[in-house]
This record gives structure tokens, C-alpha cells and sequence, in this order.
């Protein structure tokens, strides 16, 4: 097995979880994202994903070596990029990890938008695979969205819509279901918190970066 170029960070220890980085690939540029800032880094690790993206087998292996001696609370998808477009080998990781971490908590941290990703509604398969989702949504305001995430055209007109609709029904399949909100300038933290919990999820504020 190879490495991705760069010697890419695929899997590492943050707080009390193990995070995984699989894809680079994003449906929106938020304005708030610092992978360009600092140059695809964050802290002591790098994420910038040259060349190929990992196979589920080399990301196993990676959670293997980053793993050994330690017991984590969770394991979070989460680098520097949408994990729902890797949706299948997501799911293939997924079994790996009950297999290897069963007390953990296997959470997805997204921008919601994968049903309109892969044109159906992947939320079935994501309430079979993990325990929670984070969804970054950030403001209750449909214009803020777009301005906020700088959707990808194919995203624009629907996204903010779909990734409400995401979120009811990844609350309706039994996911622990987390609205976050980036205290951006000029964003209603309170109304996007409103919104979070008429859709029944929960609500984290996130400090801006």
C-alpha cells in the first residue's frame, strides 16, 4: 500500500477523537475555511491529499497505527473535504471501525449536501453505518447561506433547501443530529439555533477560526 504524496495525514488524534481525512473534494469554498489560509495544514498535520485518495484498506490501516495503545470516545470524518462524495468507501470504513473501535461513536461531519451529491437520499445508508452527524449550516437566512458556503453552481439554487431537508431527515432515521454555526460577523446565531431545533436537531456554536 502506498501513501498519497506528501505524506497526506489520513487519520489523527484531536481531543478525545480519531478524525479522518479521505477526500479533498468540496461542494462549496466557505468563506470561513482556513485549508487555504494555511496552505492545507492545521497544527502539526497535513491534508493536502496529492494524487490519489486513500483506499478504505490504507485508511483502516492508518486508524490501525494511529489507534495502537489508545482508545478513543469517537471517530469523526472530518479533513479538508465533503466525505458524503466517497459515500460507498465511507460505508466500507464504517464496518472497519465497528470492528476495531465497537465503543466508539462514528460521527460525519458535513455540509449536508450529499443527497444532492449523488441525486437521491443517502441517508439511509448513513443511519445504518454511523451514530451521528454534524451538519455545518450556519445561518437560518437562504441568501447568507450562499454567500457563507460559495456553493459550487450545481448547488446554488437547491442547496440551502436540500441540506434543510438533510437534516429532518437524518433526525427522522434516529442520527444524533447536530446543526453547527460558525460565529461568522453579522450572522444570527440565535435564529440559526431556532431553526436547528424546529428541525430537531441540536445546535453547537463554533468559534470562527
Amino acid at each position: 500500500m502506498r501513501r498519497p504524496a506528501r505524506a497526506a495525514t489520513i487519520a489523527y488524534p484531536f481531543k478525545k477523537g480519531l478524525y479522518l481525512n479521505i477526500t479533498n473534494r468540496c461542494p462549496t469554498a466557505c468563506r470561513f475555511c482556513i485549508k487555504r489560509a494555511l496552505n492545507w495544514r492545521f497544527e502539526r498535520w497535513d491534508f493536502k491529499l496529492s494524487g490519489r485518495e486513500p483506499s478504505p484498506r490504507l485508511v483502516l490501516s492508518e486508524v490501525d497505527a494511529a489507534a495502537r495503545g489508545r482508545t478513543f470516545s469517537e471517530v469523526v470524518f472530518c479533513g479538508y473535504g465533503e466525505t458524503t462524495y466517497r459515500l460507498p468507501d465511507m460505508l466500507a470504513i464504517c464496518r472497519g471501525l465497528r470492528r476495531r473501535c465497537p465503543r466508539a461513536v462514528l460521527r460525519l461531519n458535513t455540509v449536508g449536501l450529499g443527497n444532492l451529491i449523488w441525486k437521491r437520499d443517502i441517508v439511509p445508508a448513513l443511519a445504518g453505518a454511523l451514530d451521528a452527524v454534524a451538519v455545518s449550516l450556519n445561518t437560518a437566512d437562504p441568501a447568507r447561506w450562499a454567500e457563507i458556503h460559495a456553493p459550487l453552481a450545481r448547488f446554488r439554487a437547491r442547496g440551502f433547501a436540500s441540506c434543510l431537508d438533510f437534516i429532518r431527515r437524518c433526525v427522522k432515521a434516529g442520527l444524533s443530529t447536530t446543526v453547527t454555526a460558525v460565529a461568522l460577523p453579522g450572522t444570527d446565531l440565535a435564529a440559526a439555533r431556532r431553526l436547528a431545533e424546529s428541525l430537531g436537531a441540536g445546535f453547537r456554536r463554533r468559534p470562527l477560526i
